[in-house]
């Protein structure tokens, strides 16, 4: 995975599956991290929250389309 922080855009362009795809991927990421930092083998502590903060992006473009697609109706 990534060390780059995920652009809201880049996001938005996804489609959804990619999108849940991609958040599955991070949250076994995460989890991944989690155990390594328990087991004192983790390197790089600042991945954790870079995942973190991109598996919030991701459910916040899918919230806002989930509304989005609400207020039409």
């Amino acid at each position: 995975m990534s060390d780059k922080p995920l652009k809201a855009n880049e996001i938005r362009v996804m489609s959804m599956e990619e999108r849940l795809r991609l958040l599955n991927e991070l949250r076994r990421e995460l989890v991944r991290l989690y155990s390594q930092a328990r087991a004192g083998t983790l390197t790089n502590v600042a991945k954790i929250k870079i995942i973190r903060k991109n598996i919030a992006r991701i459910l916040t473009v899918i919230n806002e389309e989930k509304i989005k697609g609400e207020k039409k109706r």
